[in-house]
């Protein structure tokens, strides 16, 4: 498949970021995902205006100051993440994939791909704000969203 992604410059741009096989890794290691979003943020100059940050995913609104660099960030978040994982969850996770997969340098952490939306206008901005405040609630985490820490909306 040939998938192109969309890079417009002055966009903001909705992404979801996907553990493989849907481990529940990222809130039990929030301090080395915060410390990925502080790495790619000395790197690359963007905004993120909403996050939450779920066992196996994540969603945010980020605008980019060059708009290709969204791929680049996301790119850097998750090798910085899997970077800083202690060996045995690498291994075990390693173990997971298919060899082809294996040998292109997959880490076995994170999905390969991630989802991208172009924020188009006001209605989709808050269409996608009202979608990631809600998440932790959607995904019967917490039945009130102030009880979710791992979130913008506070």
């Amino acid at each position: 498949m040939n998938y192109r992604r969309i890079y417009l410059h002055n966009y903001s741009y909705y992404l979801t970021l996907v553990t493989q096989g849907r481990e529940p890794l990222l809130v039990e290691n929030i301090e080395l995902l915060r410390d990925a979003f502080r790495r790619s943020k000395q790197k690359y100059i963007y905004s993120i205006h909403a996050i939450v940050v779920l066992p196996d995913h994540l969603h945010m609104i980020i605008t980019p100051k060059i708009a290709t660099d969204y791929s680049k960030i996301i790119r850097h978040i998750k090798r910085s993440f899997v970077y800083g994982l202690h060996e045995c969850i690498k291994t075990e996770a390693k173990s997971k994939i298919s060899h082809a997969k294996y040998n292109r340098g997959h880490s076995g952490i994170w999905q390969e791909r991630f989802y991208e939306h172009t924020i188009r206008n006001e209605k989709d901005w808050l269409e996608k704000m009202e979608y990631i405040k809600n998440n932790p609630i959607k995904h019967k985490l917490v039945n009130n969203l102030e009880d979710w820490q791992y979130t913008s909306f506070k």
